[in-house]
């Protein structure tokens, strides 16, 4: 017997029935690895968009990510990404092919789509240019802390948060650090950039 529990999605009027691998508080979810289920909250606040989606990610797993955006239903949405290139995946090739999973796995339903993937390369992690947490924004307004990479959003064998972001002054904050960095994606020698359309 599945035992399911029904939340709201912080900032939206939503309800879903979602699986137990998540306990939910007020602004804050913990997956806990040990239930053997698959998480899904991610998906689930992907799922809520409908003008964009911001991934700040700090590598990427080609053949996984594209997984957590099969529920992503808005029928024209924006989807920028900023990852970092790692030991086993760092080639222009590398990021086209989590460029074409992600476009493979959005339902029919996204009739237009722009994709614009920033991979920046395993050097700047050297260069005190890259960061650590993993970031999501939905609608340029509903800012998450992500305590996992996509990889693992879609099958972990290890225990996660994902905390939303409910207070003004730490949206502030968070938007202002991002800003700062979002600018590095104009330096071509610093990234590689991907982009895909339908």
């Amino acid at each position: 017997m599945s035992i399911t529990s029904t939340i709201s999605v912080p900032s939206t009027a939503t309800s879903v029935s979602t699986p137990t691998p998540f306990e939910y508080g007020e602004d804050y979810a913990f997956y806990d690895a040990r239930s053997g289920m698959t998480p899904d909250y991610y998906q689930w606040i992907l799922a809520t968009a409908t003008t964009s989606i911001q991934i700040w990610d700090t590598h990427f797993r080609p053949q996984y990510d594209g997984m957590v955006f099969k529920d992503v239903k808005c029928p024209n949405l924006q989807i920028t990404i900023l990852t970092i290139c790692d030991r086993d995946y760092y080639t222009r090739q590398d990021v086209n092919d989590l460029a074409n999973n992600i476009m493979n796995n959005l339902g029919r339903e996204v009739v237009a789509c722009t994709l614009n993937i920033f991979a920046f390369h395993d050097k700047c992690r050297y260069n005190n240019m890259l960061w650590h947490d993993r970031f999501l924004i939905i609608d340029g307004t509903r800012y998450y802390l992500i305590g996992a990479s996509m990889n693992n959003q879609v099958g972990s064998k290890t225990s996660f948060g994902i905390h939303f972001l409910s207070n003004a002054k730490d949206v502030d904050v968070l938007q202002r650090k991002l800003t700062s960095y979002f600018s590095l994606t104009g330096n071509s020698g610093l990234r590689f950039k991907v982009t895909r359309t339908r």
